[in-house]
């Protein structure tokens, strides 16, 4: 119990120190919030990556998907997707793709010797399809905006 309550209250620090950053970058140095945010919410999904590392040192498929996951998020910097106002669900920008890179790279290094590792790699690519399938609908819905509806 005490380690929860030591993790949460980290959990808020954190976030009170990412919103007097994000505000003085703002007011200071003109970077708009919305841009802070999002570099925010990338950064956590490429160190739920790396920290994947951590859990496999022996394989290269966390190195290798946190490289391209990497180029990917900054890749999405120079998109229409970030030319509107930051939403709760920005992390979803960038962490549907980044599961996408993770699922692939995973899945192209894991081996199949019987049956039941066929069925794990079956089970990794119909993953892969349905986040590929919610990330295009995602993407999307973000690219039509609210003006579509009219």
């Amino acid at each position: 119990m005490r380690l929860h309550s030591r993790r949460s209250c980290l959990a808020l620090l954190g976030t009170i120190a990412f919103a007097v950053v994000s505000i003085s970058l703002a007011t200071q140095a003109g970077i708009p919030f919305d841009t802070s945010y999002r570099v925010a919410c990338a950064t956590m999904c490429l160190v739920f990556i790396f920290k994947l590392g951590s859990d496999y040192p022996e394989s290269r498929w966390p190195r290798i998907s946190f490289w391209i996951a990497f180029a990917v998020n900054i890749g999405l910097f120079f998109t229409p997707l970030v030319d509107r106002q930051a939403s709760r669900g920005e992390v979803m920008l960038f962490a549907l793709p980044d599961a996408i890179i993770v699922l692939v790279a995973l899945i192209i290094s894991y081996p199949v010797l019987d049956e039941h590792q066929r069925a794990m790699r079956q089970q990794m690519v119909l993953g892969l399809v349905v986040a590929v399938a919610f990330c295009a609908l995602l993407y999307a819905l973000t690219l039509m905006g609210p003006h579509a509806a009219h």
